[in-house]
């Protein structure tokens, strides 16, 4: 229940950055942000495909994860990561929540990207005609 609330409130946190910070109107802040919310969850759950504006202005047609069993070397990582020591004096490395980071699958590593930059599929978009 914890993990739903921070993702409604970061949704909510995320639309009002759209508006206020991006131009957005709030309509389309609040659909971007309800969609990345829902790619959020199902990267969570397994592999996603999705597509996004890279900061050069090219597509990019991404297959992520960020779910165990999907890709031999992202828990290959996360083993890794749970094995190594917490240093308590160590500042952790945030990224700004406005970027969504995945494990990509081509890649096989970390990728991110800017939440403006992300590309509503069809059945994201409910343009009125």
């Amino acid at each position: 229940m914890k993990i739903k609330n921070q993702r409604r409130e970061l949704t909510c946190w995320l639309a009002n950055f759209l508006v206020n910070k991006r131009g957005f109107d709030r309509s389309k802040a609040f659909k971007c942000a309800h969609a990345i919310y829902r790619l959020t969850n199902e990267l969570a759950k397994g592999l996603l495909e999705f597509s996004y504006m890279k900061d050069d202005g090219t597509l990019r047609h991404a297959r992520g994860t960020l779910c165990d069993g999907v890709s031999d070397r992202f828990d290959e990582w996360k083993r890794k990561q749970a094995e190594k020591p917490k240093d308590k004096k160590a500042k952790s490395k945030t990224r700004p929540r406005e970027i969504i980071t995945y494990w990509d699958l081509d890649k096989e590593g970390f990728r991110s990207f800017k939440a403006e930059n992300f590309l509503l599929s069809n059945t994201d978009r409910t343009d009125e005609t």
